[in-house]
């Protein structure tokens, strides 16, 4: 077995949104990802894992979970960025706030998709208020028994309804909401991803960082990933080779090509790697090879992130919003993601998919409840370098399936590997 000192990979799972109980997310998604991939397994070595302290994080309830060599003899360590305590005190009032900004806007600013929704959530509210009124005033519903009945439903209704939507709604109200009241919620949770990602960098065991983010987890991991990468983009060595450059030159040629060049995706995504391994020569610490991303509410960023689809656009023009491939702009009459800085080209600081690959998973939606309602394709919104890659599950009959991207169904053998539990495999890629 290998020592603590040679490189091993880390991934980094990112949970959603509810009230968490430390590790038992990434423990489920273990059991998927390695213990029961039996192809990952090297002869004669158990699949094994091992719950071990987690000093990176310095959260004395999380540990990290490693395992045992797979078939190209290499160890990979898990890891849960918990985020959860750190969004606490949640109130009606911030769920108000944040209902407010989506309700509150033109029809026309409302993609098309999404268009039902918002109106069944407009009379939705409509129908809350108008029931508020009537209470105030003293509205009489009519026989002396309906009152009493009315006031238990409602009551009961709220204590299971209200709860659970402030612990679940809460929590994207309040990092999606750019309010006073949710900055220093939002800073402490960032910090916290970034602080994590850094010391596994500079760890020093690590080759290669693979982050998975579900639900409101991918969209803390698109930030946390923006906000480190502008850390780390230009550095290199101080005499970087300039014969170097060739992966960079070919994904920049990928990036600004007009014409479709059969699988862009899978050329692109192959060009990424090629460049984070030249990178990586020139002496660029950064080891975030790959991004995946489940039922992502990343889907709607022109209503969650922006007013409109122009406004998004203009943030990604910007750089404001990574993009993948990266923004492009005009340099020595080429259109390039790099700049020149002492005699090497260097990676703006919105390339982080210029180097890191991502993929995208998402159950399609039909009639509302079945599929995933928060996820999608995100290619519309970030860019034709994303793998987006649609998935089915059995289980339940895809009703609700939010929280079943790693979720086997029961009964299902190692062997009958569901479509959306292979795809998932795919993309993590421990084994790449």
């Amino acid at each position: 077995m290998r020592g603590e000192s040679e490189k091993k990979q880390a991934v980094v799972l990112i949970h959603g949104v509810g009230e968490q109980v430390p590790m038992d997310t990434l423990r489920g998604f273990v059991q998927t990802i390695w213990t029961d991939d039996d192809s990952l397994r090297r002869e004669k070595v158990p699949q094994k894992v091992w719950s071990k302290p987690d000093d990176a994080s310095k959260n004395y309830e999380l540990r990290r979970l490693t395992t045992a060599e797979d078939r190209n003899r290499r160890r990979t360590d898990f890891f849960e960025f918990y985020w959860a305590d750190l969004m606490t005190g949640t109130r009606w009032s911030h769920i108000v706030a944040w209902a407010r900004v989506l309700l509150f806007r033109s029809p026309r600013r409302i993609p098309g998709k999404l268009l039902p929704i918002w109106l069944g959530l407009v009379i939705l509210g409509l129908l809350i208020g108008a029931g508020a009124i009537a209470h105030a005033f003293h509205w009489d519903p009519g026989p002396a028994w309906l009152g009493p009945i009315l006031g238990v439903v409602g009551s009961a209704v709220w204590l299971l309804f209200g709860g659970f939507l402030i612990a679940t709604a809460g929590d994207a109200a309040r990092y999606l909401h750019v309010a006073p009241s949710n900055i220093k919620s939002r800073r402490k949770i960032r910090d916290a991803g970034i602080e994590l990602l850094t010391a596994l960098h500079e760890e020093g065991i690590y080759d290669r960082i693979i982050v998975v983010g579900h639900s409101l987890g991918s969209v803390i991991g698109y930030d946390i990933l923006t906000h480190l990468w502008a850390r780390y983009y230009n550095l290199h060595y101080p005499a970087a080779s300039k014969e170097s450059g060739f992966a960079l030159r070919e994904a920049e040629l990928l990036a600004a090509s007009k014409e479709p060049h059969g699988d862009f995706v899978t050329a692109f995504q192959t060009a990424a790697r090629n460049l984070h391994d030249e990178q990586s020569v020139a002496g660029n610490p950064w080891l975030v090879t790959d991004f995946v991303t489940l039922g992502s509410p990343l889907a709607h960023a022109s209503v969650l992130l922006a007013r409109d689809d122009d406004e998004l656009k203009a943030k990604r023009d910007e750089r404001e919003f990574p993009t993948c491939p990266p923004v492009l702009e005009s340099v020595e009459k080429l259109d390039r993601f790099s700049y020149k800085s002492n005699g090497a080209w260097v990676l703006h600081h919105a390339a982080v998919f210029g180097v890191t690959r991502w993929t995208n998973l998402y159950f399609p939606v039909r009639r509302i409840l079945w599929g995933d309602i928060i996820g999608g394709p995100l290619q519309p919104s970030f860019g034709r370098g994303i793998r987006d890659i649609p998935v089915e599950t059995k289980e339940r009959g895809g009703f609700l399936a939010h929280t079943l991207y790693w979720s086997v169904p029961q009964g299902v053998g190692s062997k009958d590997v569901p479509p959306h539990i292979a795809r998932l495999r795919e993309a993590v890629g421990i084994c790449e």
